[in-house]
């Protein structure tokens, strides 16, 4: 009776080292997976950084990273209150001769302790001459299109103002008067809105 030749189960030593060589594979193909996830959960988990440029900064070492602050809205300068403003009324020169026109001098002042907004327009302005009881002159008689404009006044700081009279008389609403001003001691008084000065004395010879 023939003997059946009985195969061993073992691998031969090929099939072993191409078991092994497999496994090895596979081991390095996970590592590299597990590697280039780990670099991109790092990467999604890192904080962004601005890049360096005009508008960005970059953070020093161990401090947190720039976050954007919003800068507070500026705030409208508020008017000067009327007891913050101060009107002083004065002319260039006491004494004018008969071929000098009198410069009429309005100097406004900040009383206040804040900067603030005047109103120092033609619609505010007044430069008025008077001779006694009797009003000569005035600049809101004949205003041409008054306007609004506003300045910034610092706290202590004084604006000024000029206006040359030309020795002639005026009356509401721009009426011509023929009547000229003669020799003698005149005041002028300044306002500026419901703001007047004291009177200023000159003279006309």
């Amino acid at each position: 009776m023939a003997q059946k030749q009985v195969r061993s189960s073992r691998p031969s030593a090929r099939v072993y080292r191409r078991r092994r060589l497999a496994v090895l594979i596979a081991t390095l193909v996970v590592v590299g997976l597990l590697t280039w996830a780990g670099f991109g959960i790092a990467s999604l988990l890192r904080p962004s950084v601005p890049a360096a440029g005009p508008a960005a900064s970059q953070p020093g070492a161990g401090s947190p990273p720039a976050s954007a602050v919003p800068s507070p809205e500026p705030t409208e300068p508020s008017g000067c209150p009327a007891e913050d403003v101060v009107v002083t009324a004065s002319t260039a020169q006491a004494t004018h001769g008969p071929a000098e026109d009198p410069v009429l001098v309005m100097t406004i002042k900040n009383a206040g302790t804040t900067e603030c907004m005047v109103n120092v327009g033609t619609s505010q302005q007044d430069f008025s001459v008077t001779s006694g009881a009797d009003r000569i002159f005035s600049t809101s008689d004949c205003v041409d299109d008054p306007t609004d404009t506003e300045i910034m006044v610092k706290p202590g700081a004084s604006e000024t103002a000029r206006f040359t009279w030309t020795r002639v008389r005026s009356a509401p609403g721009c009426k011509f008067v023929a009547a000229k001003p003669r020799p003698g001691t005149y005041g002028f008084t300044a306002k500026l809105g419901d703001v007047s000065s004291e009177t200023a004395r000159f003279e006309l010879r």
